[in-house]
């Protein structure tokens, strides 16, 4: 019962926050690419590594590309990744977030790859408060959650890694 409130209440701010975006996202530009921010779901099997590669084909340094892996339990959460994970319990019931989720959502970033086939209400949610001028995703997210759709299998990354960089580069200028 209480699992089904709390999806109930975040599905309600979720919706409110959507909105929120979609009236604030005209005003954006898109001269630099600067910076990207990824939100991983590891049952897809795919290393933040490409995401890494990707940023150093578009001459983005290391320091540049964010990777913020969801488990859905904290037993799942490797110890050596405790520094850009987060489970459901790092959103409170009235979506407020704790440290490391505010701060990764806080930070500006041009791009933000959704990079999860699955609706989840804990993935969009974080998807929605980041704080990005352009959003990529998949076909099988709310549509309202990405500006780009990339129609390719999550599995096939190098596909997606090469589609990526293919509009980023259209998107955005190369000026530096």
């Amino acid at each position: 019962m209480i699992k089904w409130f709390r999806l109930l209440l975040l599905n309600r701010i979720y919706k409110k926050t959507i909105n929120a975006v979609a009236e604030t996202h005209g005003n954006r530009s898109l001269n630099t690419l600067n910076s990207i921010s990824v939100i991983l779901d590891p049952l897809l099997g795919i290393d933040k590594n490409h995401f890494i590669k990707m940023g150093a084909v578009l001459n983005l340094k290391k320091n540049k590309i964010r990777v913020l892996t969801y488990y859905q339990s904290p037993k799942y959460l490797p110890d050596s990744k405790l520094d850009n994970c987060y489970t459901i319990k790092d959103i409170s019931n009235f979506g407020v977030l704790n440290g490391l989720l505010s701060d990764f959502c806080v930070e500006k970033s041009d791009v933000l790859i959704n990079f999860y086939d699955k609706d989840d209400i804990n993935l969009k949610f974080i998807s929605a408060k980041t704080n990005k001028k352009l959003s990529i995703g998949f076909k099988s997210v709310d549509h309202s959650l990405n500006d780009l759709i990339i129609e390719v299998d999550p599995q096939n990354i190098e596909v997606f890694v090469s589609e990526c960089i293919k509009y980023l580069t259209i998107l955005f200028t190369s000026k530096k």
